[in-house]
């Protein structure tokens, strides 16, 4: 490489006194820059004015190649990443353009940065090119150009003002002629403002709270009592003292850690104990544990149902249909028409009689077949008969009894008053076997009505509901759904079956009966297993609740039922709307539902597994628990020792059917 010439010194005397230089110096200092930039091999003259100094120098000094960007002495003015066109000294030479041509410098942008006033001694840049494929140059205050990306930090700042910049090059060797600037300020943080020392004070003694040397108290919730058949058991227990474990041991056992509720299976047959004691946080532990002692008894095989009631008297037998009839027709109140052992078809009564009415009745209870009856009038009674098909009760009766028959076929089982607007009044259906399928309802109900006062309406009372299936036909075991008020539904045993359980659901908008059902009795009833297949031509459906109840309707009173069975599917719904007078006490409910408001009601006296939707915030003597000790549920027996929650009979001690 050449000697280097005397032309720096010559540079930084042209470069202080430029404005000064005349026409002739000029010339002469273009001439010398020429042959400089010849000297170092860099081709056409550059425009290092205003950094010559710094280029020769380096040149001097050996540093090498001399990079254009490092030639090019822009100094944008810009503040807080805000652009600004002003520039000093004059940009360096572009290299040539690429083949495609492309002579457009890239424009840069910094986008995020420090505040402009700070307490931070470090810094982070994020700036981007609105070209692809660029690289970027920064420096910061009066440094050099370094090749850089995004992010650029620096740590280790002094306080004062600074500035940052950045400048892109592009693909074809372009550069930003206005890098984007960022200024900014580190301020020393003002020092805490002195606090006045706090006054010193001397405490008060503090005593000592006395240890803690009472024990809790524990008492046990819910679990067997008596004797019972069942050989798995459950506790619910609590104690006085908030945050205390507890510990439990059955019989000769010892106390080990547990939690409520507390179950066991596979006891066995013979007495048994439980005992749970707490223990509280200090350590102190109740010295007499809760305790309850219970027996587990053999299951034994039900007893026979009992036997038929004795042959009644009949004041007149015949052995037809038409005979039965007029018979009917022309007996004085009080009397009993029979009809003869065999099978016949369908049985029409129709007369008006004074109370206690005119029965017609099988001469030997289930040997007489009839294909379904309808009874039209007043104080009639169909008993003892097998019936193939439905029993009809017509609009406008009054005083009808069905009792004692199994009906095993018929689009309803008992068709109780198929209208829309006229009533039927103070109507029975006692101790009948219903055995589906039918070909929709066991007992359909549409309008029924307390016509002499006694608070019934209708009764249904003491039947056995059984083998009703959906089949696409909304299958129910009860369903009523035009208005009538005052209905009594106790005692019924509902087993076995994929029905709505009983279904109320007041339709006056359908036929222009005014609501709401007025006195609702649902009291001691049975509904176990609703889980059995659908019925034809169904080979899906969904499952029916046990028991559901629509609004509006006052004087609703349900107790003593339980509803079990199925677990989760054992529900008790409510819907859309209820009276303030409604109360529900001494239930076993394995899940009751609502999806109205039921706050205002009284709920009393129940236990649930589940209870879910708006109830009343005081529920006195409510009880939760999934496991019960029933008497003995091989044989249908969910009677509750010692208790008056639930049914209170067990089915093989009624008769159902003729």
């Amino acid at each position: 490489m050449p000697k280097e010439p005397t032309l720096l010194p010559i540079s930084r005397t042209i470069q202080s006194r430029r404005a000064a230089v005349p026409l002739a110096s000029a010339i002469a200092l273009v001439a010398l820059g020429v042959l400089a930039s010849l000297a170092f091999g860099r081709g056409p003259l550059h425009a290092f004015v205003g950094k010559a100094d710094e280029v020769h120098a380096r040149a001097k000094s050996g540093g090498g190649r001399i990079n254009i960007d490092e030639a090019t002495a822009v100094s944008p003015l810009r503040t807080s990443g805000t652009r600004s066109t002003e520039t000093s000294g004059t940009s360096g030479t572009r290299k040539a353009p690429s083949p495609g041509g492309d002579a457009t410098a890239p424009e840069t942008t910094i986008f995020s940065g420090p505040a402009a006033l700070t307490a931070l001694t470090s810094a982070s840049f994020g700036f981007s090119s609105n070209e692809s494929g660029v690289t970027f140059g920064c420096k910061i205050d009066s440094g050099r150009w370094n090749r850089c990306r995004a992010p650029k930090a620096y740590t280790g700042l002094l306080t004062g003002s600074h500035q940052f910049a950045v400048r892109a090059t592009d693909k074809a060797g372009n550069v930003d002629t206005t890098p984007a600037t960022w200024s900014w300020t580190i301020a020393v943080p003002p020092p805490p403002p002195m606090e006045e020392p706090p006054v010193e004070e001397t405490p008060p003694p503090v005593e000592e709270p006395p240890a803690d040397t009472t024990p809790p108290d524990t008492s046990i919730q819910s679990g067997p009592s008596g004797t019972t058949t069942a050989t798995s058991a459950a506790f619910a227990f609590s104690t006085t003292e908030a945050g205390a474990s507890f510990e439990c041991k059955l019989d000769g056992g010892s106390f080990a850690s547990c939690v409520s509720p507390k179950s066991y299976s596979g006891l066995a047959v013979g007495s048994h104990a439980f005992s749970v004691r707490a223990k509280d946080v200090a350590g102190n532990v109740d010295s007499t544990p809760a305790s309850r002692s219970w027996t587990v008894e053999a299951e034994t095989a039900p007893p026979p149902p009992p036997p038929p009631p004795p042959d009644e008297t009949c004041d007149t037998t015949v052995s037809s249909v038409s005979a039965a009839q007029s018979s009917v027709a022309g007996a004085a109140a009080g009397s009993v028409v029979c009809l003869a052992d065999g099978s016949y078809g369908k049985v029409s009564l129709e007369a008006n009689k004074a109370a206690p009415g005119v029965t017609l009745r099988a001469a030997h209870p289930g040997k007489a077949t009839i294909a379904g009856a309808s009874l039209q009038g007043s104080n009639l009674t169909l008993a003892r008969f097998v019936s193939t098909s439905s029993v009809t009760i017509q609009p406008g009766a009054k005083g009808m009894t069905v009792e004692h028959n199994r009906v095993t076929g018929g689009g309803q089982g008992i068709d109780g008053c198929p209208s829309s607007t006229t009533t039927c009044d103070d109507t029975k259906i006692i101790g009948n076997e219903l055995i589906g399928p039918f070909g929709e309802d066991a007992i359909h109900l549409n309008r029924y009505h307390d016509a002499n006062g006694d608070g019934v309406g209708i009764l249904v009372e003491g039947n056995e509901i059984t083998n009703v299936r959906e089949n696409g036909n909304h299958s129910d075991c009860l369903q009523t759904v035009w208005v009538g008020d005052h209905i009594v539904f106790r005692r019924n045993y509902l087993h076995d079956n994929r029905c709505q359980g009983f279904f109320v659901k007041d339709q006056a908008s359908l036929g222009g009966v005014s609501g709401p059902i007025n006195g609702i009795t649902v009291e001691d009833n049975l509904f176990l297993r609703n889980e059995e297949p659908c019925g034809p031509p169904l080979t899906s459906c969904g499952q029916p609740m046990y028991f559901q109840v629509f609004g509006p309707y006052s004087a609703f009173k349900m107790k003593r039922n339980t509803i079990w069975g199925d677990g989760y599917d054992s529900i008790a719904a409510f819907r859309e709307s209820t009276g303030a007078d409604t109360q529900i006490a001494n239930n076993v409910i394995y899940r009751l539902w609502t999806d109205t408001n039921m706050s205002g009601i009284s709920l009393s006296e129940n236990t649930h597994c589940v209870r879910e939707g708006s109830w009343p915030s005081s529920r006195p003597g409510e009880t939760m628990a999934c496991s019960l000790s029933f008497a003995n549920p091989s044989a249908d027996d969910y009677r509750i020792p010692g208790s008056n929650r639930g049914v209170d009979w067990a089915p093989a001690e009624v008769h159902y059917g003729p």
